[in-house]
């Protein structure tokens, strides 16, 4: 019996291997209409990575390279740890006509980034697309998703804007090469710092606006965001018993692209600007920067941020390929900003990643990162990374 159980498993697992191979997703369920000829599919896609990764300076965050987390004072202590966090698995459904067309989906995903270092499943995305119109759980609009580099990081260039958020976004095409996407997405993501007192308190924020436009042309965009962010807090002024509600209003504007050439090297970059936008930043979701408080003005001041980063990516054969990149970011400054908070950070990564199968990848990266805080204080470490990937 035994013998008869393990043959069935390796039975499913070679069928699994085999669609992996043959298609992009593996299709777990189809139903189709005969009447209307309208396919209803069920499909799971998503990849299991295992990771071994070895700080050369003590960083903040195990799981990812983040350089505004890396100790001060320097001391070059060796860190390491084993990883299987960044595995995802996302699960879809969608209709589909005779042509192949869907105007109705759902797209559930996770990865295993846990609380308290688990490895706990953790929502990444969840929602329902009906035409133009998305509803859920997704990568802002003001992010750009295509940018992000064959690397082996989970977090990726420092200066990237990339944010899952509620909300509820409308795309529609302008013309054969161009589309513009719309979105009111949830404030609560917004994260600004408030002094250890009873008299500030956060108010629930106006949804945050947003707009994208891409251009499109073969291989090649470019894509052009804003974001309208306002932070709403309550000062309650005590000699005189009364509070008000203040709105300070965070404003960004971001532009990104990719170029192919037929060399087999492709360029990426992004730039963004503004006030207000740090948590939009991948490594500054819940640092509290978008605001600081301004005792001197009695209200929340919007920082000022800037952000850039270029990728080269280049294969050298068929089954060899390596990416390198830069990335650059600061905070404007302000007499009223606390010392200890980060002022600027950079990193810059390389890598070479085999491809022994078309749906795995061997790899090892390195990540240099620095960073100084308005203390002037500075440090920088180094990050050496081992992965392996495969996906389905």
């Amino acid at each position: 019996m035994k013998n008869i159980y393990k043959k069935l498993i390796a039975s499913f697992i070679l069928m699994f291997l085999y669609n992996i191979n043959a298609y992009a997703q593996v299709e777990v369920a189809a139903y189709t209409n005969k009447k209307t000829d309208n396919k209803w599919s069920a499909y799971i896609e998503g990849f299991i990575q295992a990771d071994v990764m070895v700080d050369f300076q003590k960083n903040g965050y195990k799981d990812g390279f983040m350089a505004p987390f890396i100790e001060i004072p320097q001391n070059n202590s060796v860190d390491g740890k084993f990883s299987i966090n960044q595995s995802q698995i996302g699960l879809g459904v969608k209709r589909t006509d005779s042509e192949g067309n869907s105007d109705l989906s759902a797209y559930v995903e996770i990865d295993f980034f846990g609380p308290y270092n688990t490895t706990r499943p953790r929502l990444r995305q969840g929602y329902v697309q009906w035409k133009k119109l998305l509803i859920g759980q997704a990568w802002s609009n003001f992010t750009d998703f295509d940018a992000f580099p064959a690397i082996l990081d989970f977090v990726g260039p420092n200066a990237m804007l990339f944010l899952q958020v509620l909300q509820i976004r409308y795309t529609t095409p302008l013309s054969a090469k161009s589309e513009l996407s719309l979105s009111i997405e949830d404030p609560n993501v917004i994260s600004a710092l408030l002094p250890n007192d009873r008299r500030w308190k956060k108010k629930h924020n106006l949804p945050s606006f947003t707009a994208l436009y891409k251009y499109t042309n073969e291989n090649n965009y470019i894509k052009v965001g804003g974001l309208l962010s306002p932070i709403r807090h309550e000062v309650n002024d005590e000699l005189q018993q009364k509070s008000a509600i203040k709105t300070t209003l965070g404003f960004a504007g971001m532009v990104s692209g990719k170029v192919y050439s037929k060399e087999k090297n492709n360029f990426i970059f992004q730039s963004s600007y503004g006030r207000g936008y740090a948590t939009h930043n991948t490594v500054l979701n819940e640092a509290r920067y978008d605001a600081i408080p301004n005792l001197d003005r009695n209200r929340l001041q919007a920082m000022k941020l800037f952000n850039i980063y270029g990728v080269y990516e280049h294969w050298w054969a068929a089954k060899l390929s390596s990416t390198a990149y830069y990335s650059y970011s600061r905070f404007g400054k302000g007499d009223f900003i606390p010392g200890k908070m980060v002022q600027k950070f950079q990193n810059i990564g390389v890598n070479f990643i085999y491809y022994p199968y078309e749906k795995v990848r061997i790899g090892v990266e390195g990540n240099y990162g620095q960073m100084s805080n308005f203390d002037k204080e500075r440090t920088n470490g180094v990050r050496l990374q081992f992965a392996s990937t495969f996906y389905f």
